[in-house]
């Protein structure tokens, strides 16, 4: 009796023989590659990351000749517009993320009922890989208890859900792609055993999860879409279309965070794009009019290469005065270089503002989640220096991450605006993705997460703006267990307050005031605006915003209502709630009610002890430098403190002394130009809305003496 054989388990740092084509196909194959991207403001992305995978294609084949692509869907159409045009298509590849899933299936279902013959692959970050390993499994083969947990099952009831679907890549796409076209070219893809990174269901019904090609270190052999003339086709096609950049300067992100899926296809290593090739590709987006780019690394401002790269497109906009605006994800936890870079980009007029991400504050949370954020002392000096040099800055947190509470999060914020942030802090509701650790059913269940499918949309963008009337959904974290449903509705409605009042800047001098010159904490200012509130015998206004609040927070919860307010009357778009609070107070007419309640409750906080003079001139202070439309003359005011000083002194972290005398300041409210940075009046409240309310959202430039800042796209922080 013959000895049984043993089959060699392939590991995941090894690769099995790649398929290499020895002989052109037998006809020439057509391929349809699809990138739905959302359209911002009549801007659209050009495709990058099939433009990436069509170049290493051509560049590597064997055969090259043997395989022509068609022009990339780079938007969202009609099913069947689309249909049509990959009507000529032997195989689609597909890039799937969260914004474009639903579309890109309903595309790939309609093109296999038609012809069952032909290939779908898709990829891309939304694609879930079983095998993906988290820090906790430290990126070793799953022990066999771990083969039993739910995860394991991510990709193959991925694909029992969508039959359609022939081929899914995990992870980088570039050489997978090339390697799947040599194997259609060698018996038409009959064969997937010795394909790298992909899964799929076999002839016979089985489940198959191929092991993972190793990541790309070295990217210097990866060809530039924009430099080789891939988007030339788009651009004849499309001479009006407007287009954003997103551009690869790097690729990898050095952070585990769990709810993070920027790592889910090129983990941990940061790895360098050629410094020649970026510059030229900076220079191509200049030379081609490109407005707006979006840069796609993780952590701008990490690589010292990034100051050479702010200044290239600094050079750029001052030779050809393109790009407009730059919009970058800095680094977590960034060097003094990337300050550097950064400081480039505003002084050229290209930062739109500078993300400081802690997403938040606890340290349970930030255990749970695998976060680490940088010293506070470090923190407040960087917060200070960019200040200082007129560099606007926004903080991200994210509501309803583990062991996250109504108390932890009401800690953090009052923490970060005394660390120095009086900008604008961003507050995120946190959305599960496939690939991060926390789309792990066991991850959510250890922390009691609940969540709930909801309609993706845009802040200022169009309500069911969706072309094909497909809508794409996202899941969102609408409790834990440290944070019932109740206590999320209660910190939600909590984070609109302060938007509204401290960073839609209705009340920050005067809760500033409090702060710096009656020592009281900006938590304790925060909770007697939200007690308070509660009570419409006695604060109607107040009481109105924060019901508006608590019932637009349920709305979310129970899935009846989308992230953002539409407002017909209000240019028919999406408003974040604390900005659709501020134009209400204003459309009907209660700015001057609400400052009476406020300043009732603020003067309740100072004490008997205390003068209310400063007080009472940071409400009076305050009340006139808001930005308000149809204003046909300058005001004149007169102050008995110096609490304008004072308040700009604390923005810069400084503190000036409290004085009493005469101070006396004119307001420009009647400067009109063409140039949105000095256009200080509005002759209509459409003209205000989107002007002033919608382009100074991102900087909370909300106060006279406030430049305003170029215009905004729609959905885009």
């Amino acid at each position: 009796m013959s000895e049984p054989k043993m089959l060699k388990v392939i590991q995941p740092n090894e690769s099995p023989p790649l398929p290499i084509a020895v002989k052109p196909p037998a006809k020439k194959i057509n391929i349809g590659l699809i990138q739905l991207n959302n359209s911002f403001s009549e801007q659209c992305y050009f495709p990058l990351s099939v433009g990436m995978n069509q170049i290493y294609a051509q560049t590597y084949l064997s055969y090259p000749d043997y395989f022509r692509f068609l022009l990339s869907l780079y938007t969202f159409m009609p099913i069947e517009e689309a249909l049509e045009k990959l009507s000529d298509a032997d195989l689609l590849a597909i890039s799937l993320y969260v914004w474009n899933f639903e579309n890109s299936m309903a595309i790939a279902r309609e093109f296999k009922r038609r012809y069952p013959d032909r290939l779908v692959i898709v990829g891309g970050p939304h694609v879930p890989d079983s095998k993906k390993q988290f820090q906790r499994i430290k990126k070793t083969d799953p022990r066999p208890d771990e083969l039993k947990r739910k995860r394991m099952g991510m990709t193959e009831k991925f694909h029992r859900n969508h039959p359609y679907i022939d081929i899914a890549v995990h992870g980088e796409g570039e050489r997978v792609f090339r390697h799947i076209l040599e194997q259609v070219a060698i018996d038409g893809l009959a064969n997937k055993s010795n394909l790298p990174s992909i899964s799929y269901i076999d002839n016979e019904g089985i489940f198959r999860h191929n092991p993972k090609l190793e990541r790309m270190h070295d990217l210097s052999g990866v060809p530039s879409p924009y430099l080789s003339g891939t988007f030339d086709a788009l651009l004849t096609a499309y001479p009006d279309q407007k287009w954003i950049a997103m551009w690869e300067t790097d690729r990898g992100c050095p952070y585990q965070c769990t709810y993070c899926d920027w790592g889910g296809a090129i983990e941990d290593k940061v790895s360098l794009f050629p410094i020649d090739r970026v510059m030229q590709e900076a220079w191509w987006f200049a030379n081609k009019r490109v407005p707006y780019i979006f840069i796609a690394n993780a952590n701008f401002g990490l690589p010292k290469q990034d100051v050479q790269i702010a200044q290239t497109l600094a050079d750029a906009k001052l030779a050809t005065g393109f790009p407009e605006g730059i919009s970058v994800q800095n680094a977590k936890n960034p060097k003094p270089h990337s300050f550097v870079a950064l400081e480039i980009l505003e002084k050229a007029g290209l930062n739109k503002a500078t993300v400081m991400s802690i997403q938040s504050k606890n340290f349970d949370t930030l255990k749970a989640v695998r976060r680490e954020n940088m010293k506070t002392e470090d923190y407040q000096g960087i917060q200070k220096e960019l200040r200082a040099k007129g560099v606007y800055t926004m903080t991200d947190y994210i509501l309803g991450m583990p062991m996250e509470t109504y108390e932890s999060v009401l800690n953090g914020v009052s923490e970060i605006i005394e660390d120095g942030q009086h900008d604008r802090i961003q507050f995120n509701n946190l959305s599960i993705l496939p690939n991060a650790e926390m789309g792990d059913p066991e991850y959510q269940e250890e922390y009691g997460m609940e969540t709930v499918r909801t309609p993706i949309t845009n802040i200022h963008g169009k309500k069911n703006a969706s072309i094909s009337g497909i809508e794409e959904y996202q899941e969102l974290v609408i409790a834990t267990n440290t944070m019932p449903r109740e206590a999320w509705v209660k910190t939600r409605s909590f984070c609109y307050m302060v938007g509204l009042i401290y960073f839609n800047k209705l009340l920050q001098i005067p809760i500033m005031i409090l702060h710096e010159v009656y020592g009281i904490p900006y938590r304790r200012i925060f909770e007697t605006f939200m007690e308070n509130s509660q009570h419409s015998d006695k604060f109607p206004v107040f009481a109105e915003i924060l019901d508006f609040f608590h019932e637009f927070s349920r709305g979310i919860q129970n899935g009846t209502q989308e992230e953002f307010y539409h407002s017909k009357e209000c240019l028919d778009i999406l408003w974040p709630p604390d900005e659709y609070a501020f134009i209400k107070i204003c459309r009907e007419d209660k700015f001057r009610q609400l400052y009476e309640e406020a300043q009732e409750m603020m003067v309740n906080l100072t004490g008997s002890d205390h003068s209310n003079g400063p007080l009472l001139d940071a409400m009076s202070l305050n009340g006139s430098l808001i930005k308000l439309p149809f204003q046909t003359s300058d005001l004149e005011l007169s102050l008995s403190y110096n609490v304008w000083e004072i308040y700009r002194a604390a923005l810069i972290e400084q503190k000036l002394e409290l004085k009493q005398g005469t101070y006396s300041y004119t307001i420009d409210r009647t400067t009109k130009t063409d140039s949105a940075n000095t256009n200080a009046r509005w002759d209509s409240w459409e003209e205000w809305y989107e002007k002033m309310v919608w382009w100074c959202n991102r900087r909370g430039a909300y106060l006279y003496g406030n430049k305003n800042p170029i215009p905004d796209l729609a959905g885009h922080h």
